[in-house]
């Protein structure tokens, strides 16, 4: 009898419950199943595969080295699993719960129906404070806290052979009939230990002063999002080990740094949660009066612009075009790249979203389309931001070196034009090499023009919808997804026609 542990979106060996559970019935046969479906999703790209391979490899080397090498197959997980079952008389199935896409959701309960068929119990675990069927949100803090804290899984020591990879990664990879240019400086995957311990070791001590600031929040920012993404580091120990670097941290400054980022750990899980709680937001506005605000108005040519770094205005093309080379970016420029996408230029989140999530290789959906949602004002708790991209730029990259690192086009433009390069004079223009609407491009709204007009939209549309309706789906939106440490009040109609945001 062979225990088959399934690894997707956890490739790690240390606090690994699935890994410890299989190992106490006996043989042990871990599996990767690369899935040619998955991979044709709108929301994925070959850059996403471009770090899960040097992740599978170093997965492998871990696992060799305790007896028994990774197995990695490709193909549908209904048929490799059906395979393997039958192939190695597989008496349980384990693996960690996954909060992914629509897709992801639907090839679980394909593969649970298929075990299900085979009398082969499936056994999944938690691998984030994410708690799946959760009544309501009023105790999660407590929950998530008590998990946060619980102890990390013990070492596996020894793994029995079975078999043997039988194909490299290289014929296994998948494939796309159009794709996002690969990364061309993409973090290494197999660095997840030590990036870990340079940022608690030196790197978080301007983590709080840098982590807005485009030029230095990459070296500053801890980079843990894509290791953590693709588990290979456990966020239970990454909790754990930044509060006791926290309690020696050696001077205030350190310290401060340190709890930031500890703070923003706590997110993740909270994140997560609401697309477990609610898959549907992959899809739908959370708050669902604003169904048709930016629908019928989207323009093609607009998006082109956003998501090639093409829209005149130097932070948010910057933003763009490092985050097509790198597959990183700091929070704040993501947030202000949909806040000016969606008020702006008055684009639907949804498009957004999907390029982005290409774009991330840290793409992780219970986080994405949250985040996305929350950018783009559709969740009816959070406030509007509509960030002025030039007062960001400005404020946020002072001395232009983020913009003239991705915009070579505006190398030669002084400081006092930089951030404002359509206001130059023609002579100028031509002095510095940066014609405008031929080296770099016209800006594609105008800034003030298009917020008034936003605000305008937005105003207009409140005052289209029945006040009471609007409430009640705002509270609803509360009960289910707000951050708290207390009950809240349910101050809903138990009218069932008053509560249609939950009727899908």
């Amino acid at each position: 009898m062979t225990a088959l542990v399934w690894f997707k979106r956890d490739l790690r060996i240390s606090d690994h419950q699935p890994l410890i559970q299989a190992v106490k019935t006996g043989a042990v046969l871990p599996v990767y199943i690369v899935e040619p479906d998955y991979w044709q999703q709108n929301d994925v790209s070959l850059r996403h595969w471009q770090f899960i391979a040097p992740a599978l490899q170093q997965l492998n080397q871990q696992l060799t080295a305790l007896g028994q090498p990774l197995l990695v197959l490709k193909g549908p997980a209904t048929q490799v699993l059906r395979q393997l079952c039958q192939q190695f008389n597989v008496s349980t199935v384990y693996s960690h719960e996954e909060t992914g896409n629509l897709w992801t959701y639907q090839r679980d309960m394909a593969v649970k129906r298929l075990l299900h068929e085979l009398h082969v119990p499936w056994r999944q675990y938690r691998q984030f404070a994410v708690f799946r069927g959760l009544a309501d949100r009023d105790n999660w803090f407590e929950l998530a806290d008590s998990w946060l804290k619980s102890a990390p899984m013990p070492a596996v020591k020894h793994l029995p052979f079975i078999c043997s990879p039988q194909r490299n990664l290289t014929e296994l990879a998948p494939s796309r009939h159009f794709d996002l240019p690969l990364c061309t400086r993409l973090q290494p995957a197999f660095a997840a230990e030590d990036t870990f311990a340079s940022f608690i070791g030196q790197r978080c001590d301007n983590y709080r002063q840098h982590i807005s600031l485009a030029a230095k929040a990459a070296h500053s920012c801890s980079r843990l999002s894509p290791y953590i993404s693709y588990g290979q580091l456990s966020l239970r120990q990454l909790q754990q080990q930044s509060y006791l670097a926290i309690k020696h941290a050696k001077g205030p400054r350190r310290q401060q740094g340190l709890q930031a980022f500890f703070s923003r750990l706590r997110w993740h899980c909270h994140f997560i949660q609401k697309l477990e709680d609610e898959p549907a937001i992959e899809f739908f506005n959370m708050h669902r009066g604003f169904d048709g605000l930016r629908e019928a108005d989207f323009k093609p040519q607009l998006f082109d612009a956003w998501r090639s770094g093409t829209t005149g205005y130097p932070l948010i093309d910057a933003a763009m075009r490092s985050l097509l080379a790198t597959g990183w970016l700091h929070f704040r420029a993501r947030a202000m790249l949909v806040a000016f996408a969606s008020y702006h230029l008055w684009l639907h989140w949804r498009p957004l979203a999907l390029h982005l999530a290409q774009c991330f290789v840290d793409y992780e959906p219970g986080i994405h389309y949250p985040q996305i949602q929350m950018q783009a004002g559709t969740t009816g708790i959070n406030p509007n931001r509509m960030y002025n991209p030039v007062k960001q730029s400005q404020q946020k990259d002072a001395d232009g070196s983020f913009i003239r690192q991705w915009l070579p086009e505006l190398r030669q433009v002084p400081d006092s034009w930089l951030h404002t390069p359509w206001l130059m004079p023609l002579s100028l223009q031509q002095r510095y090499g940066c014609r405008i609407a031929l080296d770099y491009p016209a800006p594609v709204v105008d800034l003030q023009h298009a917020q008034q007009q936003a605000r305008a939209r937005l105003s207009h549309w409140l005052k289209q919808h029945d006040k009471l309706r609007w409430q009640q789906q705002k509270q609803a939106v509360v009960v289910r997804h707000a951050s708290r440490k207390r009950p809240v009040a349910r101050k809903i109609s138990a009218d069932k026609h008053q509560l249609c945001f939950d009727g899908f």
